[in-house]
């Protein structure tokens, strides 16, 4: 790969936005995933951190050493990725940014909220297929995540809310919108699609890697939370 962060000087504002929290995603996704290890895992937590800590700064000023950084921390989570997969978040995504024309980066944006907290569950409907742990553990690994971007809460499911509500104030920053509808999509439009988008996001080649392997209503849920928040 060439790590060249002099690429992004010229480029809208916008999309140093949506590539940075696409990267976080990738890091996330990557360290929740049933093929998660030891290597995967360490790449995936250096990226969070970078990334949390130095795309404002690069959005907001360009200054040249954030830039350098996130480009870093991008590069990590596809290392990340490339050895563990992705999840549901990548696969709804997709459906969501082919059928409106948005953004990657912003679409990964907008659901990964609700796909955390869809999979920090300890009762799932389905595990997810050939997990490399005999329970879910989702929940105590995004718990891990916000611990180590030293965020507060005195139990597993505080440290996951904890961390969404870091995604929303890092998207409230980078002056992203929160919800599908503040993207500009007629709900008519999406509520007609949305049995399509969610049956699509299933057979997606993200989705045997999610943690917790999702029924077609579980996803269509997810969509619909997303559209209002």
């Amino acid at each position: 790969a060439i790590i060249d962060s002099s690429f992004c000087d010229k480029l809208p504002k916008s999309l140093i936005a949506h590539a940075g929290v696409d990267a976080i995603t990738h890091a996330t996704e990557a360290f929740v995933s049933v093929a998660a290890n030891e290597f995967t895992e360490s790449h995936s937590l250096k990226a969070i951190n970078l990334l949390f800590q130095h795309l404002p700064n690069s959005y907001h000023t360009g200054d040249p050493h954030a830039r350098e950084m996130v480009h870093h921390a991008a590069t990590l989570a596809g290392l990340a990725f490339s050895n563990s997969y992705l999840g549901i978040n990548h696969s709804l995504s997709h459906k969501v940014g082919a059928a409106f024309h948005l953004p990657h980066g912003l679409t990964n944006a907008v659901l990964m909220p609700y796909v955390i907290r869809f999979n920090a569950s300890e009762r799932p409907t389905r595990m997810g297929i050939y997990p490399g742990y005999d329970h879910p553990i989702a929940k105590q690994r995004y718990a891990a995540i916000a611990k180590h971007l030293g965020l507060e809460g005195k139990t597993d499911d505080e440290l996951c809310e904890a961390y969404c509500q870091a995604i929303l104030r890092l998207m409230d920053d980078l002056e992203m919108p929160n919800t599908f509808e503040k993207c500009g999509i007629s709900e008519k439009a999406y509520f007609e699609q949305i049995n399509d988008m969610a049956l699509a996001a299933f057979d997606d080649q993200c989705t045997p890697a999610n943690p917790r392997f999702p029924l077609t209503s579980e996803l269509k849920q997810i969509l619909i939370d997303s559209y209002h928040g």
